[in-house]
Formats: C-alpha cells, sequence, structure tokens
C-alpha cells in the first residue's frame, strides 16, 4: 500500500492524476480534514491511531485499497509503518514559493470547505507579508509531520523536479518503463517565473529565517533526491 501525503501547493492535485490513473477504484482519498485546524487535525490523527487496528488495516485490504492520498497527518498511519509492503510518499516545494503560491491561490478560490484560517486571510484581507510571516503558516512541512519524522518517507518528490521526479516515482514503485504525461492542476494563471524574483529582498530574507526548520526539510528531500538509486 502507499500512504501519499499531499502538502499544499507543492504539486500534489497533479500528482494525484497520476494516482487516480493507475489505481482507479483502489486508490482511497483522505480529504475529510481540510477545513480543520492544525490543532483539530492533531486530535483526529491521534484518534485515527488508536482506531488503526491490524483488523482496520486489514479491512482496506480487503476491500483492494491499494493507495491513499490526501491533506492529512501522516501520524495518522504511523501504524502501517511496521508493515514492509507500505510505502510512505510526499513532495515538498521550494518553502518561499509554496507560501506564495498558497496566499495567491487562497485570493482566488472560493470554497464551502474553507478553513476559518483561509476564511480570516481574506476578511482581514491580509497581505502578502502578514501571511507569509503569521503563526499559523509557519513552517506548515513541520506542522503536517508532527509526531512523524521525515526519514520515514520512503519517497520525497521535489517539486521543482516534478516531470523527473515523477518519471523516478513511477518506474520505480508502480513498474512504468515508458515517459508518462501528467496535466498539471491548481497552476495559477497569472503568474510566470519564480514567486522569489518578484518580492523585496528583505522580506524574501525574513521569510526564509522564519520558516527556517521548513528549509531544513526541503534541504534534506534535497539531499535525498541526490543519493537515489
Amino acid at each position: 500500500m502507499i500512504i501519499s501525503m499531499h502538502t499544499p501547493k507543492a504539486g500534489g492535485s497533479s500528482f494525484k492524476q497520476l494516482l487516480r490513473k493507475h489505481y482507479g477504484l483502489s486508490l482511497k482519498g483522505d480529504y475529510k480534514d481540510i477545513p480543520k485546524s492544525f490543532e483539530d487535525r492533531t486530535k483526529d490523527a491521534i484518534k485515527f491511531d488508536k482506531r488503526l487496528s491490524s483488523l482496520k488495516i486489514l479491512g482496506y485490504k480487503m476491500l483492494g485499497v491499494k493507495c491513499i492520498h490526501g491533506h492529512f497527518l501522516p501520524y495518522k498511519y504511523k501504524k502501517l509503518l511496521d508493515d514492509e509492503s507500505t510505502i510512505f510518499i510526499t513532495w515538498l516545494r521550494e518553502p518561499t514559493e509554496r507560501l506564495i503560491s498558497h496566499y495567491y491561490y487562497w485570493q482566488r478560490t472560493s470554497d464551502k470547505r474553507w478553513t476559518s484560517l483561509h476564511k480570516k486571510v481574506i476578511e482581514e484581507g491580509w497581505s502578502l507579508e502578514e501571511f507569509c510571516l503569521s503563526e499559523e503558516m509557519r513552517n506548515i512541512y513541520g506542522k503536517y509531520l508532527w509526531n512523524f519524522s521525515v526519514d520515514n518517507f520512503d519517497f520525497i518528490g521535489v517539486t521543482e523536479y516534478f516531470e523527473e521526479d515523477v518519471l523516478f516515482f513511477a518506474r520505480k514503485y508502480l513498474g512504468y518503463s515508458d515517459s508518462i504525461n501528467i496535466p498539471i492542476k491548481n497552476v495559477n494563471p497569472n503568474n510566470t517565473g519564480l514567486y522569489s524574483d518578484k518580492i523585496d529582498k528583505e522580506l524574501l530574507i525574513a521569510i526564509k529565517d522564519f520558516h527556517s526548520k521548513d528549509y531544513d526539510l526541503y534541504n534534506y528531500a534535497l539531499d535525498k533526491k541526490k543519493n537515489r538509486m
């Protein structure tokens, strides 16, 4: 089984197209906690982990579930770390690029499933700087990896190398031998180039310092990419 954590604005929606194409009905989406705060997600993850017995895992397999993909805390599924056939994967994007992309995505979308934070950002008219330097958005990768070591991931794709890493993943874990074509989803139609090239340099420095833990995780992913077999 593949457990695929979808971090916001890091290519997960596009990657899901590959998983859906490959697994079909064997793909289970886990987006139930989208409207919830990270505090509530943490509480739910603890509850889910306690319920995730070997019987429930067997139930997934009997239902033919071969892949779970979504915006969840991987702690929920940590019991599956003991299953050698389970593969944990995720994608990470350069943190400043991800943050700014996230901000503009929220600015141009409205959804009944808005989180309370999304609603707050829009209604209070947060600036890009306020968003990027808010405690709520600080080190979001670290928030997702609550009580779950990054070392547990068998594969971490790097969004800046999306096509290359998708091909590597498909060949190693899905048995593909040919090239693949995946439509890119949820891209800002008004953006070309790097977001970080378009903001004040002092703000860029402040963002990198404020999100230093996420940069540590991103650099870990880059190092892991270099050492792939």
